[in-house]
């Protein structure tokens, strides 16, 4: 590796981060429970309030709320995760071939990604996701939205990554190893390595903002299909004024939604 090239991980706090895993635990100890289902109903008990059986009581259909708020993080936390990735992959791809290309070609690549940035992602989103057919089953219904994120989320972190791209590439180790005769290949593989700090908070930025749009796809009827859970169709239930009056049970996706929000706000901090 060339001299002058550091490689500085961004640092992660400790309870935050221990805190999300607990959850992920806890969810994971609720499903995995004998008799726990996201789908079974109990009929003889719609709309029930806590109890030993129903520890958050039941929904509309009498389905244990308490497993299907634990099925949806672990879906969404799941999927926002592989969605993100996958998004900071496609960022880092173009926004380092850019800087490292033609100027022409990369100001037309930046350009192409302000163009869609400027674009009311959200409604795109409902645009798309409304021409899939309404047959189309749960999982895949889980997949092909997660895939739409990752889609229209990756340009605003390309734009980031060709800024930082484009001040590695002025730094004084590469033109050392410029100057030294290193080729092209063997320079960028020392590229993403240097880029980790870049990378890594982008993807973290990327996990809640697709929570956040999941569940705003959910709750226009959009997200992911029944009877798989998500934070979307649970949260409908608060156009139920009813059901606000009859439970309070009926509060905690939001509220765990919250807590995971603010948790992964919490988890990257500034070197």
């Amino acid at each position: 590796m060339a001299r002058g090239m550091t490689m500085r991980i961004p640092a992660i706090r400790p309870a935050a981060f221990w805190s999300l895993l607990a959850l992920a635990a806890i969810a994971i100890g609720v499903l995995a429970l004998p008799g726990r289902s996201y789908s079974g109903q109990d009929r003889e008990q719609l709309l029930a309030s806590a109890s030993a059986q129903h520890p958050a009581g039941t929904d509309a259909l009498g389905r244990d709320r308490m497993v299907r708020v634990s099925a949806a993080f672990l879906l969404s936390m799941g999927g926002a995760v592989m969605a993100s990735a996958a998004a900071t992959l496609a960022a880092a791809g173009v926004g380092t071939l850019s800087a490292f290309s033609p100027a022409a070609l990369g100001s037309l690549a930046m350009l192409a990604c302000d163009v869609f940035l400027a674009l009311p992602w959200l409604f795109l989103l409902m645009m798309v996701r409304s021409t899939l057919p309404l047959t189309t089953s749960p999982a895949h219904s889980a997949a092909i939205t997660f895939l739409i994120l990752a889609v229209v989320g990756w340009p605003a972190c390309a734009r980031a990554v060709y800024r930082g791209a484009l001040e590695l590439r002025k730094s004084e180790w590469m033109l050392q190893a410029r100057a030294a005769g290193l080729r092209d290949k063997q320079i960028m593989r020392h590229v993403l390595p240097n880029l980790t700090s870049l990378l890594i908070p982008q993807f973290l930025i990327c996990i809640p903002a697709f929570i956040i749009a999941e569940a705003n796809l959910g709750a226009l009827g959009l997200g992911i299909g029944e009877p798989l859970p998500s934070w979307g169709s649970m949260l409908l239930e608060l156009d139920n004024s009813p059901m606000l009056m009859h439970t309070a049970w009926v509060y905690l996706p939001i509220a765990l939604l919250i807590l995971i929000l603010l948790l992964f706000e919490g988890v990257a901090t500034k070197q």
